[in-house]
């Protein structure tokens, strides 16, 4: 989430320290997701995928704003990325395919009316035969503040969502879908304030939710982290932390943005990672190394992605 020119920057690092519950199994390591293709030179976020596993969308982002790009999946090979017929015009980020990949729900901030002041709302585009539709604004059931980002979409088309409020406090919501018509959006209730927690993904069966926070871990870290909280019988478990090969006990790194993949288990993410350096090398890596500073690894956010299958699995073995 910091990696994007957003209204939570300048504070998400402040909140307060919680303590979680014990830490969750810990899982294999990352992996760099195309690297030069989606993983670039710029600041990319996490994509969100179709169903079919075949197009995908990301935000990339520079100094100023964003726009979401565009990829197909042709001949195992991701194509080079195109800003979406439907962004480009505003400071667009976060899209979110539906399960079933008919639309796609995304963030927005523009301008409102005459007035200057640009508001990050919720927007939503359906995907036809022939493209996409123009974007709809949702109501103000989802867009209940001035600043709303990152959605994620449950296959009953209730939408989860991050929204910031006054004193840039931090709150998850979700927002059921009934007969076509989405409900007052309520707080997760373990979405507190003083966790800081942000970027919700839900599982399209709403059995689990990942989200990042800065919160969680202690006092002295001042880093974005992945959490997971799995909901049984519709109350909702204890949040814990997501733990990897190459995860130090505080992080160095800031992971963010979870995005689901249509498998259930492949899990993307946004991270300011860097593989480490070995000294002394030789002369083979040196150029090995430079080579992919060239391509991507140059201080800015890429993709990665954390098989988190046994983590889900062990899961609901045990409900």
């Amino acid at each position: 989430m910091k990696r994007f020119v957003r209204f939570v920057a300048a504070f998400a690092a402040s909140a307060l320290s919680v303590a979680t519950a014990d830490a969750a199994p810990l899982l294999g390591p990352p992996r760099i997701f195309a690297p030069g293709v989606i993983s670039g030179a710029a600041n990319d976020g996490a994509p969100t995928v179709s169903p079919d596993g075949k197009t995908l969308l990301f935000t990339r982002s520079g100094a100023g704003a964003g726009a979401i790009l565009e990829s197909h999946l042709i001949a195992g090979r991701w194509s080079p990325p195109r800003i979406a017929a439907f962004s480009g015009t505003w400071n667009d980020q976060h899209a979110a395919f539906s399960p079933d990949g008919r639309y796609v729900v995304y963030v927005s901030i523009r301008r409102v009316g005459h007035t200057k002041k640009a508001y990050a709302h919720l927007y939503r585009v359906d995907r036809t035969a022939s493209g996409w539709t123009a974007p709809a604004l949702l109501p103000v059931a989802v867009n209940i503040g001035p600043a709303i980002f990152k959605p994620s979409v449950a296959s009953d088309g209730s939408i989860y969502f991050l929204s910031i409020g006054t004193g840039h406090k931090l709150q998850m919501y979700r927002s059921s879908r009934r007969d076509g018509t989405y409900l007052a959006a309520r707080r997760l209730p373990f979405s507190v304030e003083a966790n800081a927690d942000v970027d919700p993904e839900i599982a399209p069966d709403q059995s689990f939710l990942v989200l990042a926070s800065s919160g969680r871990s202690s006092k002295d870290d001042a880093k974005e982290h992945l959490f997971i909280v799995f909901n049984r019988g519709g109350s909702w478990g204890a949040v814990q932390r997501i733990r990897y090969v190459g995860d130090d006990a505080n992080g160095s790194s800031n992971d963010n943005e979870p995005d689901l993949g249509p498998d259930g288990r492949t899990l993307y993410f946004s991270s300011d990672r860097s593989p480490a350096l070995h000294f002394p090398r030789s002369r083979a890596q040196a150029l090995a190394d430079e080579a992919r500073i060239e391509a991507w690894d140059n201080g800015s956010t890429n993709v990665w992605t954390l098989d988190i299958g046994a983590l889900v699995k062990n899961a609901r073995r045990a409900s």
